[in-house]
């Protein structure tokens, strides 16, 4: 457990370190400079969270069959909720300056079709442990 905290602090203090850098330097100098490193400690920092959550759910899985069925159950359905999202997504061509296909415009707008659904899933989710505990603690 003490490996957690420390892996805790440390990716705390770089996501400090770097948010003080952004706000002393210019921003004529270095605009393009700290999106890129934003932009690459983000994808860091995400690769590190399913990292664990896939490590954790494995250990979590080899406990029992019936978890491994819901666990099972969790990937067929983000799997479901992806092609949905990737079938809904018009996608067509954007005029930019960047090149920017309709391939890449229908993985974006899937990508935000996704993080839209669970948003709202974790809305319902909120809700209905709210009503479910108002129910239970009558």
């Amino acid at each position: 457990m003490k490996l957690a905290k420390y892996l805790k602090w440390i990716l705390l203090g770089i996501s400090a370190i770097l948010l003080v850098v952004f706000f002393l330097m210019p921003h004529e100098t270095a605009s393009d400079l700290m999106v890129d490193v934003y932009t690459f400690w983000a994808y860091a920092l995400i690769a590190i969270a399913l990292l664990l959550v896939v490590l954790f759910l494995l250990i979590d899985v080899s406990k029992s069959k019936k978890r491994l069925i819901a666990f099972l159950a969790v990937i067929v359905g983000a799997v479901l909720l992806v092609a949905v999202c990737y079938l809904l997504a018009p996608g067509g061509e954007v005029q930019t300056s960047v090149d920017y296909t309709p391939k890449v415009s229908k993985f974006s707008d899937a990508a935000l079709y996704v993080t839209y659904a669970m948003i709202a899933a974790s809305l319902v989710a909120i809700v209905a442990s709210a009503i479910r505990n108002a129910i239970k603690n009558r």
